[in-house]
């Protein structure tokens, strides 16, 4: 009785702590690529900012042709 008491506890631990459950924990070839794809974001975002430091994201309406 108590080694059955002691299993079922030993049991419950292991699954309420996510032992038996995999891809908690980042591989590193996932967080290559999380760091990968934010780096790509702030590479676009910083790129429509100096657009806009420039002026460069509206048309020119100083000249009578299409600019863009």
């Amino acid at each position: 009785m108590r080694r059955t008491l002691i299993l079922l506890m030993l049991a419950g631990a292991l699954t309420a702590t996510g032992c038996s459950s995999p891809g908690v924990a980042k591989t590193p070839g996932d967080r290559s690529n999380t760091y990968r794809r934010a780096l790509d974001m702030d590479m676009r975002q910083l790129a429509d900012d100096w657009d806009v430091l420039w002026f460069a994201d509206r048309q020119y309406r100083l000249t009578k042709y299409y600019t863009r």
